[in-house]
This record gives structure tokens, C-alpha cells and sequence, in this order.
């Protein structure tokens, strides 16, 4: 197993309970995980991306405790996008993006060739090569979207997570990232993300997690028959065309 939660328990505040999450991910999956505002998406994201540390359980990546983990060893392995974006200060967009090359960067030393090289690339699968001089505050919320990706990406992840990617985006760039997605991951890489579209996460995602309060209902492929009555029963709603995939009815 690549990567694993392991009886997994969280508390904030009281106010919120995750407990004994239990579920693997085999390298070059693709899972979404789905579920209403407030179910733990984001809690269970951060939670697996290390910024948040479960108060019960272990989380394992390639054979190892996540948390014994050195901070730079643990930035070669996985990249988080979350869904807030907020910079302390205004860079120009190339020097976001080659941020996510810190992790392999000495103390002293510059960007050099392979640095560089996956910064263009990471440019050229977001379509944001036009973006190259902008000063990020200046962007659209879309905009920053595909940038925090493109900066994911120069990182050079084994495991990309994302939360929310495609909430600001038009139509267009929703399909856009989709299939830089796709070939992101027929490229090797693992990719886990909470999405609120339920016809794309469908169509996109081989297997879906479907979270409510805190807790996980249902994992399973993401065709599985009774995920739809789970769907139903989570978000309180009984017209599945806003719930399956036109491909799926």
C-alpha cells in the first residue's frame, strides 16, 4: 500500500469529530472524496498532507510514518493545493511556481536546468505560460487556482492533493484541469481530491470517498451501484441528475 490512514481520530474544538478513519491508496490511483459542506474533506486533506496531526492512529507513505518524516523528504513526496489561497506577499507568478523547486534547492544554490525544466513544463500542462509576469494579487480567483496547481506540479509530487480545485473555474478550464489531471496520473502520479461536483468526480475519479460528519460512508469505485443511495442519503436530495454522470445513467 502506498499510502494509508490507520484508525485515525481528530478533534477541533469540540465542535467537529473524525474518528477511526481507516482506508489505503494504492500508487497511481485517482480517488475523490466527496460529501456536504462541513462532512471533513478538508480536515481529512490536511490531515494526510501532514498539516494537521491526528490526535490518534498513523498515517503511513511508503512503508513509513508520515510524521517521522524530514520536512524536505516529506515536500518530495507529496504537494497540497488547498482551496484558500493566500500569499503574504504579492509575487510575480514565475516565482510562485518556482517555489514548488525549494524542496530539491540548496542553502545557496539557484535553479538549475532540471529546475527549470519542470517549472516550463508545469507552465505548459496549466496553460499559464501567459500568466509568466503577472503579480499573482492580480489574478482572478481561476486564475491562482491554475497557478497554485502549476506550482503543485513543479514540486514533482508521487501524491498530489487538491481541495476544491475547480470551484472558481468556468466550464472550460473545469474540463481543462480535468485532463491535465488525467495526464498527470497516466504519467505515474497519484492524485487525491475533494470535489463538490459530483457528475465530474464521477466521471474523473476511479473510486470516491464519501464523507458525512466527520467519518467515512462509503469508498469504493466510483460505478458502484450503491454509492448513488449513499449520495442520495448524505445530501439529502432524490433527482440524480444533478448526482450522476450523464455517462453513468
Amino acid at each position: 500500500m502506498f499510502f494509508s490512514l490507520n484508525d485515525v481520530s481528530f478533534t477541533r474544538n469540540s465542535t467537529f469529530k473524525m474518528k477511526d478513519v481507516t482506508f489505503g491508496i494504492e500508487r497511481g490511483e485517482m480517488l475523490g472524496i466527496i460529501g456536504p459542506n462541513g462532512s471533513g474533506k478538508t480536515t481529512l486533506l490536511k490531515i494526510m498532507a501532514g498539516i494537521l496531526r491526528p490526535h490518534r492512529g498513523s498515517i503511513m507513505v511508503n512503508g513509513s510514518n508520515m510524521h517521522t518524516l524530514k520536512h524536505r523528504d516529506l515536500a518530495r513526496i507529496r504537494a497540497y493545493v488547498p482551496e484558500g489561497i493566500d500569499l503574504p506577499f504579492d509575487y510575480d507568478v514565475y516565482d510562485i511556481v518556482a517555489l514548488g523547486r525549494h524542496p530539491y534547492a540548496g542553502m545557496l544554490s539557484g535553479l538549475d536546468g532540471k529546475d527549470r525544466a519542470a517549472i516550463d513544463s508545469a507552465f505548459e500542462l496549466t496553460d499559464t505560460r501567459g500568466l509568466l509576469h503577472r503579480k499573482f494579487f492580480a489574478l482572478s480567483m481561476g486564475e491562482k487556482q491554475r497557478v497554485m496547481l502549476a506550482m503543485a506540479i513543479a514540486q514533482g509530487p508521487e501524491l498530489l492533493l487538491l481541495d476544491e480545485p475547480i470551484s472558481h473555474l468556468d466550464i472550460g478550464h473545469q474540463l481543462a484541469f480535468v485532463r491535465t489531471l488525467k495526464q498527470l496520473n497516466r504519467g505515474g502520479m497519484t492524485i487525491v481530491s475533494a470535489l463538490h461536483e459530483l457528475p465530474i468526480a464521477q466521471e474523473t475519479f476511479g473510486r470516491l470517498c464519501l464523507m458525512d460528519s466527520g467519518r467515512i460512508v462509503r469508498a469504493c469505485p466510483a460505478g458502484d451501484k450503491g454509492l448513488l443511495e449513499d449520495i442520495k442519503g448524505v445530501f439529502g436530495v432524490n433527482d440524480e441528475r444533478f448526482i450522476v454522470c450523464p455517462s453513468q445513467e
